[in-house]
């Protein structure tokens, strides 16, 4: 029991981490975003001041704002045009997890076929288009199709010997039938 809920654990952090691990480039992106947007509302608050007030020395102060900013803006914006030629690398070890969780997310869907009963209707579809149809299937409903022929001499205590020895399931399913009939 513990061994699962570690493991649940394990599976609800791993996939935190890749599935809202954002890439570096995106990461950059955003961030220039973010400082041309601060720099924006404060180049705009400097020339408000700059505006409004009567002191000489507090304007030229607010002007000297409003070029910094605007130096931080088309830095910012030089990063995001030089971030077209940058291209995101997924490490090895995120790319085998990635593969890890595809690889149980098809096993778990391929058992839960098989648990709801959709995986015997799946293949008794295949079946009745005669694909994957087993070798000791075809031989015991060739010599059922024989036994059946009246020109052909095997018999039908031959056909069982056949379904006997190709099915195990079957045997075991006839011995308990004779064991029903004699009691």
């Amino acid at each position: 029991m513990l061994f699962w809920n570690r493991l649940k654990a394990i599976g609800i952090a791993s996939t935190f981490v890749v599935g809202y691990a954002c890439s570096s480039k995106t990461a950059i992106d955003s961030s220039a975003i973010q400082i041309t947007n601060h720099a924006s509302t404060s180049k705009q608050l400097a020339q408000d001041i700059s505006e409004t007030t009567q002191e000489p020395d507090t304007a030229f102060r607010a002007d000297e704002i409003t070029e910094h900013q605007n130096k931080i803006i088309d830095t910012a914006s030089e990063i995001r045009t030089h971030l077209l030629g940058v291209s995101d690398t997924t490490p090895w070890w995120a790319r085998l997890l990635q593969q890890g969780f595809i690889a149980l997310a098809i096993i778990g869907v391929i058992i839960l076929l098989w648990q709801t009963g959709i995986g015997m209707f799946i293949k008794r579809i295949f079946w009745s288009m005669g694909l994957f149809i087993p070798k000791r299937t075809w031989r015991s409903a060739e010599v059922d199709i024989k036994a059946i022929d009246e020109q052909n001499p095997l018999s039908f205590r031959e056909s069982v010997a056949v379904r006997r020895a190709s099915d195990p399931a079957y045997e075991y399913a006839r011995k308990k039938l004779k064991k029903r009939k004699s009691q």
